[in-house]
């Protein structure tokens, strides 16, 4: 150091660059900006300003015209040094920078302040040289100085202006760190999520594996089918419960509410002027999770649990097959046992499972490169404006209107209509020949979902509750529900009925109460199903009443949710709906002061059972799901159709305008009287590819089903729609010999045409595109009353 540099400030900057070591706490650096300035205010404050100046002093005004600069510079790049150390070290932080790289900045860090210290004594030293040894132009210089303003006040200002930011910086990165952290612990749950499905899915295949391993290594001896089905029984009993997506996307949610709204962020520096953003952490990283992050993770949850039950339904399939030759051997009839043969669905299951199990695997890494490429705080150094930038086709804002399109001229029009006129003139001739038998295939033909386009209709089709991200409406209800519970918790009785069509939503609004008021303490009771309360394990049956006794036996000290969805399902040949309905209404009476209640049938149950137990009694409340605004609809359909990241185009490939998007999704409400579920399914069921990145909607007449109830179809459709789910032994229970006389060929006729679907495990339902249009014509005939 030379000796126009204060000693004082030799010390400081020496030990400035002597701890500019990746060892020591980034943070430390904003002392040694502060310590540096006050050495140098010092060194200018030590020559008078205004009445004591002394314009002859080349020293003093060397000082402040030349020294003050240097100096402000060099802490300038002292300050930016800092800036670029601490983006390092949060990068290193995140994974995304090696520790060997960012000790390597910090060694060229140190030697580019230490030249650039060496250049500003050097420089000093030989400008105080020159002007000592040429007195004409020292007193050339001193006189030039001596007409200006003296600058150091301005100086003074701007370096403690400087260690003022670098003090800035220093707090700025202890609260990024933090925030840091958080996203660390947001991209691990999002990884937890990714392997536990993917878990789940490796355990069904290796299970399925083990299985087969078993009963095709086995003797063909006659005892061996009930040996399968006794090991097939033990194997649904051991299954755990599995885990539940909202169980995740709750804490996901949780974890982003936790993330800083308002931060500002130093990102670089140009001209001396540091470059901020202001960032919404909260907001931006629920929205980029929301759009790119949640639609692939329900995706590749509805692939794990599409795998998983396909398990269970090739094991219920091998285990009645056990059976039934078990029940042959006992009855004494001759069975060749064929341990390949029983193995088969099995074996099926897995050759299926091997293509969804690709694609499973191929949308894993998708959602695992995009987490670990862009999930990070450091994203917010990025050239972007915007920090995590959703892209450009995300939600419906993304329409664009079509312009420059000429308006057609009304000779054209007329050529079109008159055109149009003879082809309708020509269907209509056309539609007349069609048997109703034919009509209906078409309408069920149509309302189905196009194989191509699965990655965009997985996203529309998503059931369930999965988060909040789809949620729209229901703020009504919500509140109301909110009011019942809080008068619960003061001491009244707490029921609550929900009601609705199917589709209406009943099961996402259940889901979504019990997570918003009940989070962690909701009993979700479904007949045969394994169920936990309290460290207690049982499989329930379709007893009610032995369901409602187990969980009341073991909440004695708690204020849980009781959550029966779908109340209907509660039947079998042994235990009534109408019984299990009596036992509900009576554990309510005796336990609707410490357990909350929260049920949900269909309209047309309701009123059936309503009008022989008058179960309106039994609840606190009746909350009917069936409105559902137009301004909603609209909004929900746009939501899930923005998850899929597709651009909506019509026939010439041209982007849809927000009205017409809008108009779209108005004529769908009106033909579902505004059920929001059918709305969403026929919004899917109408949409099709069109290319890699880019969906439209079919044009054409859309079809409804003809008129075709008998009094013996509306009989059999009726029943199959109270019971939701029923098996043809119930059907036969419940018809008598009526059933294999008049109503067995009725239903295999209904099933062939597609109006009744037969699932895997053998239950009949309405096929679901066409349930509630079944609904309204047996509504209109009187056969049953759905109205809200």
């Amino acid at each position: 150091m030379t000796a126009d540099l204060p000693v004082s400030f030799a010390a400081t900057a020496e030990r400035a660059l002597h701890d500019l070591d990746p060892s020591g706490p980034v943070e430390e650096l904003a002392h040694h900006a502060r310590e540096m300035s006050e050495a140098m205010v010092a060194r200018g404050e030590a020559c008078p300003v205004g009445e004591g100046e002394d314009y002859t002093d080349l020293e003093c005004r060397l000082t402040h015209f030349v020294w003050a600069e240097r100096a402000k510079h060099f802490l300038l790049l002292y300050r930016d040094v800092q800036l670029q150390l601490q983006m390092a070290e949060l990068r290193r932080q995140e994974g995304k920078a090696s520790q060997a790289s960012v000790e390597d900045l910090y060694r060229r860090s140190r030697e580019t302040l230490a030249e650039a210290l060496r250049d500003w004594e050097a420089d000093h030293e030989a400008r105080r040289q020159a002007l000592e040894r040429n007195d004409k132009q020292r007193r050339r210089q001193l006189n030039a100085w001596k007409l200006q303003h003296n600058p150091w006040p301005l100086y003074r200002y701007q370096l403690r202006e400087i260690a003022g930011q670098s003090t800035s910086l220093a707090a700025e990165y202890t609260e990024l760190t933090k925030l840091a952290e958080r996203f660390t612990d947001l991209r691990k749950l999002l990884q937890q999520i990714l392997t536990v499905s993917n878990e789940l899915t490796q355990r069904a295949q290796q299970r399925a594996e083990e299985i087969i391993a078993f009963i095709r290594e086995g003797d063909t001896e006659a005892d061996r089918p009930g040996v399968v089905a006794a090991r097939l029984e033990d194997h649904v009993n051991e299954e755990a419960t599995p885990a539940r997506l909202d169980h995740y996307t709750n804490r996901v949610n949780a974890l982003i509410a936790g993330f800083v709204e308002k931060q500002r962020v130093t990102v670089g520096s140009e001209g001396g002027l540091l470059q901020y953003k202001e960032v919404n952490f909260r907001r931006a990283t629920d929205q980029w999770v929301s759009a790119e992050v949640m639609p692939l993770i329900y995706e590749l949850w509805e692939l794990s649990e599409q795998i998983n039950n396909g398990l269970r339904v090739a094991v219920a399939n091998v285990r009645n097959r056990a059976l039934l030759l078990a029940t042959e051997i006992k009855a004494g009839q001759e069975v060749s046992i064929d341990n390949n043969q029983l193995a088969q669905p099995l074996a099926a299951y897995l050759t299926k499972t091997e293509e969804r199990s690709t694609q499973f695997g191929e949308l894993r890494q998708r959602l695992q490169s995009l987490i670990e490429r862009d999930l990070r705080l450091t994203s917010v150094y990025r050239p972007e404006e915007d920090f995590l930038p959703l892209p450009l086709q995300s939600g419906i804002g993304v329409f664009t209107r079509r312009q420059g399109r000429l308006v057609t001229s009304a000779q054209e029009w007329l050529q079109r209509h008159a055109a149009g006129v003879s082809r309708l003139l020509g269907a209509a001739a056309r539609e007349e020949k069609l048997s109703v038998s034919e009509k209906t295939v078409r309408v069920i033909r149509q309302r189905s979902l196009p194989p191509d386009n699965a990655a965009y209709t997985n996203i529309l089709m998503t059931r369930g509750y999965i988060g909040e991200s789809f949620l729209v409406g229901r703020e009504a209800e919500t509140a109301h529900l909110r009011e019942l519970i809080q008068n619960w918790k003061l001491g009244f009785r707490g029921a609550v009925l929900l009601t609705g069509n199917r589709l209406a939503g009943k099961t996402l609004f259940g889901e979504l109460i019990t997570n918003r008021f009940f989070a962690g303490k909701t009993i979700r009771l479904r007949p045969h199903a394994p169920l936990t309360v309290q460290g207690r394990r049982t499989q329930t049956t379709a007893n009610l009443r032995e369901a409602l006794n187990f969980v009341e036996k073991y909440t004695v000290q708690q204020r849980p949710l009781l959550w029966i969805d779908d109340l209907e399902k509660w039947a079998d040949g042994d235990h009534t709906l109408a019984a299990n309905v009596r036992a509900l209404g009576e554990h309510i009476d005796d336990y609707s002061g410490r357990i909350f209640y929260l049920v949900s049938t269909s309209n047309a149950v309701y009123h059936h059972l309503n009008r022989f137990q008058e179960l309106g009694r039994v609840f606190q409340a009746r909350i009917s799901l069936d409105k559902f605004s137009q301004e909603d609809m609209i909004r929900a359909v746009s939501i899930r159709h923005g998850a899929t990241h597709k651009l909506l185009v019509d026939a010439d490939g041209e982007p849809v305008s927000e009205a017409a998007f809008a108009k779209m999704v108005k004529r769908i409400y009106r033909a579902t009287d505004g059920n929001v579920g059918e709305t969403i399914n026929r919004w899917a069921y109408y949409t099709r590819r069109y290319d890699e990145e880019r969906v439209t909607q079919a044009r054409g007449r859309r079809y409804n089903l003809p008129a075709f109830l008998s009094p013996d179809t509306a009989t059999l459709l009726t029943t199959i729609l109270l019971e939701k789910q029923v098996r043809d032994y119930r059907l036969r229970k419940l018809f008598g010999p009526a059933y294999q006389e008049r109503y067995a060929s009725i239903l295999q006729r209904l099933v062939r045409i597609g109006l009744v679907t037969r699932q895997p495990d053998g239950q009949l339902e309405i096929t679901e595109s066409v349930v509630n249009d079944i609904g309204r014509m047996l509504d209109a005939e009187s056969y049953l009353n759905q109205s809200s």
